[in-house]
């Protein structure tokens, strides 16, 4: 009984073990609400975030709009600095006034790099003083290999990230801010009579997707953090340096299948999950993903609708939000330029423990 028993457990496991992602350079996956890492691959290994940095510039725009410091109402000016950055962009001229609403919108949605810049100077005073505030959240955070160098993930030296870091960021997003998720569940905005969609291609064709965002530059290839929920059970994957925008979202799909399959009492949980980067700086995907003339910087996406994709089908279709110049209040709330946002915080790491334990996997672990 105890042999069957036996192969019985390791059958199930094997069933439910992520394949490698051999066409993506780091993975992770994680329990939102305990933090347990359900599965790993090279996640230690400092990657360029692209558009994922926008991931934390959304975090203190909200930490801003809790402490009163913004409004959605409050106005965002794009300014020049910000009118000058490079597609996927809004193009709006410098002086444009938009609601942090709409700005948020923007960002998210259709990735745009000049309205991100437009929301740090908004909330930091400069490019230089939210910058700052960035790298000042992601060590509170536990972010630990994480370092910012603007607020919208274009190509600048020094600028990475891991996947396990970003596990750590969009896990504080979801349980530090439910009343903002919405953000990143979008498919699509209308600017002006114009669509433009989101390049999250799970929100319309993976049942329980919540969102997050995409983020490509060349030398990073096509990166993913993709929320879902079902069940009442929230995960958390991200994909890093996959070669196109369809290859990440298949290996996301298939990690969250994988994953709302596990039961365990995980005994690694994500804030203390470390380890060192197996090389010091990035690789380099531009010859791999960008060989056939794809923009040399910036992170415009060709999203992907193929019927014949893993991912199957779209299984919903959601209109697209209403975005705007204008309508923003006469005056800014009272803001401290430079200085983290005021909010207490827990003193060590975010550790957020299951309600109940859940029957064991055993073997559905860490991959080497």
């Amino acid at each position: 009984m105890r042999t069957r028993l036996g192969l019985l457990l390791l059958a199930i496991a094997a069933a439910i073990l992520p394949v490698r992602a051999a066409n993506a350079a780091a993975y992770i996956l994680i329990d939102v609400r305990s933090g347990a890492v359900l599965a790993a691959d090279n996640a230690h290994q400092v990657w360029y975030p692209a558009s994922l940095a926008k991931l934390m510039t959304a975090h203190l725009a909200f930490r801003a709009l809790e402490a009163g410091a913004l409004r959605l109402t409050s106005p965002v000016v794009v300014s020049a600095n910000a009118a000058a950055e490079p597609p996927s962009k809004m193009g709006y001229r410098a002086g444009t006034i938009l609601t942090v609403d709409n700005a948020l919108k923007m960002m998210l949605v259709k990735s745009a790099n000049d309205i991100a810049m437009a929301v740090g100077e908004t909330i930091g005073g400069s490019e230089a003083g939210f910058v700052a505030l960035m790298n000042a959240e992601a060590r509170r955070l536990g972010m630990v290999s994480t370092e910012f160098r603007n607020p919208n993930g274009l190509p600048q030296s020094g600028q990475v990230t891991t996947a396990r870091d970003l596990a750590v960021l969009a896990r504080a997003i979801i349980l530090e801010h439910p009343q903002y998720r919405h953000y990143f569940g979008y498919t699509a905005i209308l600017a002006g009579g114009t669509a433009m969609p989101s390049q999250n291609d799970l929100l319309e064709r993976y049942p329980g997707a919540t969102g997050m965002k995409t983020g490509f530059i060349c030398s990073s290839g096509y990166n993913l953090v993709a929320s879902a929920e079902r069940q009442g059970r929230g995960l958390i994957a991200v994909v890093l340096g996959a070669t196109s925008s369809e290859e990440r979202a298949r290996i996301a799909a298939s990690l969250l299948d994988q994953g709302f399959l596990a039961r365990g009492a995980f005994p690694q949980a994500v804030d203390t999950f470390m380890g060192a980067s197996p090389t010091p700086t990035p690789a380099d995907l531009r010859s791999v993903v960008c060989a056939d003339g794809l923009p040399p910087d910036g992170n415009i996406e060709a999203g992907s609708d193929d019927p014949n994709s893993s991912l199957g089908p779209r299984v919903s279709i959601m209109q697209p939000i209403q975005v705007s110049t204008g309508g923003a209040d006469a005056q800014m709330p009272a803001i401290a330029f430079g200085v983290p946002i005021p909010r207490p915080r827990p003193a060590g790491p975010l550790i957020y423990s299951p309600a109940a334990p859940i029957p064991l996997a055993p073997d559905f672990a860490l991959r080497p």
